[in-house]
């Protein structure tokens, strides 16, 4: 290698040698670079939570009370109420008394003096036998015992003839009125049977006689609610065909029999039948009154826990409410830096509500009568009480709720 070659070699290596210095200088500012911009966003990220954090709202906010975590729940305030339970049911109304029409003597039934459905008074005669046979006994008889009574004023026969001719007279007009057949009561003709022409027998039914001074609804309760329903009940009759009425009774009468079918007991209930505006066979609704209680303390059946013990509700005990946070909003105008022409902005903020806490007490109480969505306490509670209802999870003493909804009255 001759000196010129030294030289080359030696000039490109110190060329390698300057370049290598000037390429990890520029990496070293590429670096830089970045970890300035990631610092300045990292700052401003900073900025804006330690505002968030620490600014003004916190300061407002940081006055206030912290209550604490709580289960939502829906609570009722417990007052005094007139508490009645009612039994619904479906019938047909009947004649107090429906009599079979027989005559009491065979004939030819001559005429029916009413149509069926029409209205009779007591005494009225609803139908009759021919009677030419019997109104010539009646009249033979009536004139043997005048001549008897003329002959005893005389003497000419003795007080035991006449007596004769009078039983005599007495049978024939006895035998003329069983061609009759009388109304007992005031009531409707039911359905006839027979019609005028025909020859009957005291065997035979001619018709029915309905007495609608008094009428029953005839009603049947299923098996389960038996022990529910006591003589003399109260009831509210409504029936189909009369809208503008309410009619009121009593149960009157319970079979002692339950039907084998239809698993079901038949009950009536007596009602007053005035103007007669209740005809037999018309469909009725009733309510029949199982339980009634004045001044009762009454809670919704969805508040009670049932535990070994027994019966328990969840009372919630009230913290006191503090005062208003702030106004429901407030204005706060901000302006951007770095502007000459400055804009307002108006940022509205709302503060959160207050919450409405409580403390829960579980509470054992004594049930008296209860229904499907309502519940008499006898003791354990009093009125002015707040208790938990829609109970979807267990609660212990002292666990922390929040009253979401409040309701005074049971629906």
């Amino acid at each position: 290698m001759n000196s010129d070659d030294i030289k080359k070699e030696e000039n490109i290596q110190g060329v390698e040698i300057i370049q290598k210095p000037k390429k990890n200088l520029r990496k070293m500012l590429v670096i830089m670079a970045i970890a300035g911009i990631v610092f300045f966003i990292g700052v401003k990220i900073i900025g804006n939570i330690k505002n968030t954090l620490f600014g003004k709202k916190q300061e407002e906010t940081s006055e206030v009370e912290v209550i604490g975590e709580g289960s939502p729940v829906k609570v009722y305030k417990v007052k005094r109420i007139d508490f009645k339970d009612t039994l619904p049911v479906l019938g047909i109304m009947k004649g107090y008394k429906e009599i079979s029409l027989k005559f009491q003597t065979s004939g030819l039934l001559e005429s029916f003096n009413f149509e069926e459905g029409e209205r009779v008074q007591e005494g009225d005669i609803i139908a009759n036998l021919e009677q030419k046979d019997g109104l010539l006994k009646l009249k033979y008889a009536e004139l043997e015992m005048e001549n008897a009574k003329k002959m005893l004023d005389i003497g000419a026969i003795i007080n035991n003839a006449f007596e004769k001719t009078k039983l005599e007279y007495e049978s024939a007009k006895s035998d003329l009125e069983k061609t009759n057949i009388y109304a007992l009561s005031e009531g409707v003709l039911g359905l006839q049977e027979v019609d005028v022409g025909s020859y009957v027998t005291p065997n035979d039914k001619i018709g029915v006689f309905v007495d609608i001074t008094k009428v029953f609804g005839e009603f049947n309760i299923i098996e389960k609610d038996i022990p529910k329903i006591k003589l003399g009940e109260k009831s509210e009759i409504f029936i189909d065909a009369l809208p503008k009425e309410t009619f009121t009774g009593t149960v009157d009468t319970i079979s002692p029999l339950i039907s084998g079918r239809t698993r079901a007991q038949k009950i009536k209930v007596e009602l007053k039948n005035k103007d007669g505006q209740i005809k037999p066979g018309m469909f009725a609704r009733g309510l029949i009154t199982t339980y009634e209680k004045n001044n009762a303390l009454i809670i919704p059946a969805s508040s009670l826990k049932k535990q070994e013990e027994g019966y328990v509700v969840y009372i919630v005990h009230r913290d006191e409410m503090p005062e208003e946070i702030a106004e429901d909003a407030e204005e706060v105008e901000t302006v951007e830096e770095g502007e000459e022409d400055k804009e307002e902005e108006t940022e509205i903020i709302v503060e959160d509500e207050p919450r409405d806490m409580g403390t829960v007490e579980v509470r054992p109480i004594k049930v008296g009568y209860m229904t499907q969505d309502k519940i008499e306490v006898e003791e354990g509670i009093e009125e002015g009480d707040v208790v938990v209802m829609e109970i979807y999870q267990d609660l212990a003493d002292k666990d922390r709720v929040e009253i979401v909804e409040e309701q005074e009255i049971l629906y």
